[in-house]
């Protein structure tokens, strides 16, 4: 019995059957719709009178005096039965959804069961909301999509990692559709199922400040776009049951206000052209993050403010550093009045701490930092940056360690687009996160579709640390290729796996069958999912820069490329983007520069 809500949740017993059509007339048309396959007539009863004597099946209902309100059952033999609920709609709201499918779970795992399955209908957000909060994640689709099918695997609450997070960089890359700053919000929904089935539980964005937008400042129209699409991508990743995060430096601003007041522009030691001192131009950069915490507060669990990068001012108001970050931190904690939380991103706080990059040297920096971030906040770290990340946990805060072992920058960011499954170092990732205790992960991608299958193994090999590489591509190749579960498919998956498995082993030791072997699976896949398109697309290129790199010069082979990739719907912001085909040329060469320098 729960005092507070006098709601009573138990298995139904025989007693309970003539309670049943009230709890049926409770339910509204629509709550029928969504409560769907089931038919609310006597047969319906007189099926459960049987079902709560077999132990194949399992009926609980929820009461309130003596009056049915609530019903969730699970029927099926196997190993993950098929599980149905509702609430009566005057009882909705109440939490009673939720302890009612941790109270059917208990009894499943008594029963011996794996787990559960079910199926909700696409546009039932509600529901599909609890559901993944609950850990149900998706395997597909119905046959004619209008429902998601769920699973809950009872061993994914088993995993070491509490927080499985994916920074999906925002930052103005321009490459349509490659990297997420160009992304439409049906781009977005595809990558957010992607990474529910796959586990993932955070999800990350960053808004660079050549990416404001505010209606008082006429230069920067031309994002007015962004902050809808993001706002409603993030909302789309909640009701997919993730923690959502959006992150900004507290120093930045767009280009413009950078231009119109050098008078506060800051002594970079980073970036030309978008950072002012906090201390001295704060009226000025204030208003921009004022927009965007007004704008996503209500799709957000928590604010990410980032130091030091992008952009830090060094002027002599800032030579102590720690004191900026207070003062921002306090100022920007007022702004968003408990609206959501915050999370704090001290990037190069060793290098803060020691002196270094332009710093004046700031001793016991860290242990200042951590007394000051209120007790069981999340606090962003570089991976790499180990005794920080003690010095956090030793103050009862929880270290998100941020690695690039997904996706890199630096110079690097041409080497995202070539598709590389990275199995073998995700694997030797996990092994060292085992080691070093983590219980987080939050790892940086730049380019989703050529990419995917290295982010679903992330986060599934998280959950499950000794399952099989093969299985869960082919959980992939079923989740990508086959989501309608269609017999005439049903090799499909194999072949996905077998492709991923081809293409990892290449770019481990360049034994060209593997790559040949790759390509011609990716290519001959029925009926491709266009994320299977794009992957293949970017394999075949891959094949011919091996093929042709030796033989052809930068600019013969840049012009061949530009042919080919300029068919491909990947490659757009490669090729189409820039029509003149010089242009275009120019701007695709130097990208096929570092992929034969790399090859």
């Amino acid at each position: 019995m729960d005092s507070s809500s006098n709601i009573t949740i138990r298995l139904l017993e025989g007693t309970d059957l003539p309670k049943i059509p009230a709890f049926f007339s409770g339910l509204s048309e629509t709550s029928r719709n969504f409560y769907h396959p089931y038919a609310f007539d006597d047969g319906a009863i007189q099926l459960i009178a049987k079902e709560i004597k077999n132990d194949d099946c399992a009926h609980i209902g929820a009461f309130s005096d003596q009056k049915m309100v609530g019903h969730i059952w699970y029927r099926g033999r196997n190993s993950y039965p098929v599980l149905g609920i509702g609430v009566i709609d005057n009882f909705q709201n109440m939490g009673i959804g939720r302890r009612l499918m941790q109270e059917i779970e208990i009894t499943a795992q008594q029963h011996g069961k794996l787990g559960l399955s079910l199926t909700c209908y696409m546009e039932n957000y509600h529901a599909i909301r609890v559901y993944s909060k609950q850990g149900y994640r998706l395997v597909g689709r119905n046959n004619n999509d209008t429902q998601f099918r769920m699973i809950r695997c009872f061993a994914d609450q088993q995993s070491s990692f509490s927080i499985r997070g994916i920074y999906a960089s925002d930052v103005p890359w321009n490459l349509t559709p490659l990297t997420t700053d160009t992304w439409s919000l049906e781009d977005w929904k595809w990558y957010i199922e992607l990474l529910n089935a796959a586990g993932c539980n955070l999800l990350k964005i960053y808004i660079w400040s050549t990416q404001y937008y505010h209606p008082d400042e006429p230069s920067l129209g031309c994002n007015s776009w962004r902050y809808p699409v993001w706002h409603d991508a993030l909302e789309y990743a909640q009701v997919m049951g993730m923690e959502t995060h959006v992150g900004f430096s507290t120093g930045t601003v767009p280009p413009s206000i950078w231009l119109r007041f050098p008078q506060f522009r800051a002594e970079d030691i980073n970036y030309t052209g978008i950072t002012l001192c906090w201390q001295r131009g704060k009226e000025q950069i204030l208003p921009f993050q004022d927009y965007l915490i007004d704008t996503f507060a209500d799709v957000t669990d928590s604010f990410v403010l980032w130091f030091a990068d992008p952009g830090a001012c060094i002027c002599s108001n800032c030579q102590d550093y720690f004191k900026v970050m207070m003062n921002a931190f306090y100022i920007l904690s007022d702004r968003i009045d408990g609206r959501t939380n915050i999370t704090l991103c001290p990037w190069w706080v060793e290098s803060i701490e020691d002196g270094r990059l332009g710093f004046s040297s700031h001793p016991n920096l860290r242990h200042q930092l951590a007394t000051e971030i209120p007790d069981g906040s999340k606090v962003i770290i570089r991976s790499t940056e180990h005794k920080t990340i003690d010095i956090m946990r030793e103050h009862g805060l929880t270290p998100l360690p941020l690695s690039f072992c997904l996706g890199l920058e630096g110079g690097f960011e041409s080497n995202n687009i070539l598709p590389e499954p990275k199995f073998r170092q995700i694997d030797q990732w996990l092994e060292a996160s085992f080691e070093s205790k983590h219980e987080a992960s939050l790892a940086y991608r730049l380019t989703p579709y050529t990419q995917y299958s290295s982010d679903y193994y992330f986060f599934n090999r998280q959950l499950y640390p000794t399952k099989s590489r093969n299985s869960i591509l082919i959980e992939l190749g079923d989740f990508i290729c086959n989501p309608r579960n269609q017999k005439e498919l049903g090799d499909s998956a194999t072949c996905f796996a077998s492709a991923m498995e081809s293409l990892d082993k290449w770019w481990y030791d360049r034994h060209r069958p593997n790559l040949d072997d790759a390509v011609h699976q990716l290519r001959n896949l029925p009926e491709p999912h266009h994320a299977v398109t794009g992957l293949s697309d970017a394999a075949t290129v891959l094949h011919y820069l091996v093929d042709k790199s030796a033989d052809l010069s930068i600019e013969k082979l840049t012009e061949e490329l530009h042919l080919k990739m300029s068919v491909m719907p990947i490659f757009r912001g490669l090729t189409l983007d820039h029509l003149w085909s010089k242009r275009a040329q120019t701007f695709l060469q130097p990208h096929i520069q570092s992929w034969v320098e790399r090859l």
